[in-house]
């Protein structure tokens, strides 16, 4: 069993998985009007009006009227770091990039089977979920903007198969399962992205800019985000069903 990397504190390095690195990243952290996670003010904590979050934006999140510092669309997304699949701490802005590639967020847990379904196409692409309702065939071309590094995806794991917070071991346990070397398995074992977030049902997929702005967040389903990217990429998705 691997453990998590411990020195990351050096000028250079590279990650096993061979994730980018961005070395411009600070420009991002020093202009993101989302850089407080913690309470009161940040991402994900309780409110009462606008002026209690650090992006101005206090949102109702259920029927119990609980109001929550909302992440919105044009916002920048929240500076994520987390233990990934070989046991390295990873920089969400890393990804980051002047190449005009999109991140796919799809955050999940280990006792999702509509995740399972998802990682067992992009993994070993068998066709479970294009079975399912949720499925139309212009998504099939997401496959290939995967694996040809057009686009970046991003799995994130907030809970193990028994429903507790997802460890080192949820990540590398999921990897054994769906082993595709183009897609990063970070576990958010703290819940901060779940709490930021708050999805309802799952995979939630959201997208997020090459300038870390989001661009699709959503809460349920992968159906806004697959169809933001046929839109986004028609020109490719219609050759593909030609």
């Amino acid at each position: 069993m691997q453990t998590p990397a411990q020195n990351q504190n050096k000028d250079f390095f590279s990650y096993e998985g061979g994730w980018p690195i961005n070395k411009n990243k600070e420009l991002i952290i020093n202009s993101s009007n989302t850089n407080k996670l913690t309470c009161p003010n940040g991402l994900g904590c309780e409110c009462k009006d606008n002026n209690d979050c650090i992006n101005s934006s206090c949102i109702q999140h259920n029927l119990r009227k609980d109001y929550f510092c909302n992440l919105n669309v044009g916002d920048t997304f929240p500076h994520f770091v987390a233990i990934d699949q070989f046991g390295e701490k990873v920089d969400i802005y890393d990804f980051a990039n002047d190449e005009n590639k999109y991140i796919i967020i799809e955050m999940g847990t280990a006792w999702c089977s509509p995740c399972h379904m998802l990682s067992s196409w992009l993994s070993w692409d068998e066709d479970e979920i294009k079975k399912t309702p949720i499925w139309r065939n212009e998504y099939d071309f997401i496959y290939d903007l995967i694996k040809n590094d057009e686009i970046y995806f991003i799995t994130i794991l907030y809970e193990d198969e028994f429903r507790d917070t997802a460890t080192y071991d949820t990540a590398y346990e999921w990897y054994n399962t769906y082993p595709d070397e183009k897609i990063p398995i970070l576990i958010d074992e703290n819940k901060l992205l779940h709490s930021i977030i708050r999805p309802t049902g799952i995979p939630a997929v959201s997208i997020i800019s090459p300038n870390m702005k989001v661009e699709i967040l959503e809460t349920r389903g992968l159906n806004t985000a697959f169809d933001y990217l046929v839109e986004k990429f028609r020109d490719k998705s219609n050759n593909q069903g030609n």
